[in-house]
């Protein structure tokens, strides 16, 4: 499997290299500096270390705020299955909240800064962190003069309180999310590198997605649009070998 997403990774990146354009894109949700109302169902596979796997069906509302929309409420509802402990049974996540605030807005970029609240709502221990975790992140957006969108993140996950037989939670992540011009604007590609630092366990890994999507059209009164993202892991550290992510959002209802 490893190798297959390797070799779509290796397809989109030439798809985007041979695509750039200037015509200006109507907004696909690329850019984390436009805010928008967007309701998202999304499922992910991950391959874990060990043999395991773990399958989340993840629910999403995100709603603008403010005169200038630049302020952001995200709902989300994980329904998960981890087969660690022998049940592969689906049960209820951590769902969460987060808050997005955009700043700093011009021609060549912007601030954007979140705060998410991930609540210890698992129904069983292997679906949780079993921690109520506070994750802040901060972006920085740059509109390249080709039309594509480099937008590095620096985000950290503290545990705050929840259950005192669970590890705490401590992690690091610098992203490097960028998304190149495309000569049709109904197709997206976003390219995200990560290095990542889990502190309590003292493990680091690299991270590779890319994400290909494709706009469908109109639907429910906002704009429909389906996106793949296989990703792959390296390093000792690494929670896994690969993940695979299939969803459906609709922007702008």
């Amino acid at each position: 499997m490893k190798p297959i997403i390797l070799a779509a990774t290796s397809a989109f990146l030439l798809a985007a290299a041979s695509g750039a354009h200037g015509e200006e894109a109507a907004n696909n949700g690329t850019n984390p500096t436009k805010l928008t109302t967007v309701a998202e169902v999304y499922w992910e596979r991950l391959d874990l270390t060990g043999g395991f796997r773990s399958d989340t069906l993840k629910l999403n509302y995100t709603v603008p705020l403010g005169e200038r929309r630049d302020w952001s409420l995200r709902y989300r509802v994980p329904i998960a299955s981890v087969d660690v402990l022998g049940d592969d049974s689906y049960g209820l996540g951590d769902a969460s909240v987060r808050v997005t605030h955009v700043f700093g807005l011009s021609r060549q970029g912007g601030w954007v800064a979140q705060g998410e609240m991930i609540f210890d709502t698992a129904s069983r221990d292997e679906l949780g962190t079993g921690k109520n975790v506070l994750k802040g992140t901060l972006i920085k957006a740059w509109f390249l003069k080709d039309g594509a969108i480099f937008a590095p993140a620096l985000v950290h996950s503290e545990s705050l309180w929840g259950d005192d037989r669970r590890r705490d939670v401590r992690t690091t992540t610098m992203d490097f999310y960028y998304v190149p011009k495309l000569k049709d604007s109904r197709n997206l590609i976003t390219v995200d590198p990560s290095i990542n630092q889990d502190w309590e366990n003292d493990r680091t890994f690299l991270g590779l997605a890319v994400t290909y999507g494709r706009v469908v059209g109109p639907a429910f009164g906002g704009t429909g649009i389906v996106t793949i993202k296989p990703q792959v892991f390296a390093g000792d550290g690494r929670p896994g070998d690969w993940g695979l992510e299939v969803g459906y959002k609709v922007l702008g209802f």
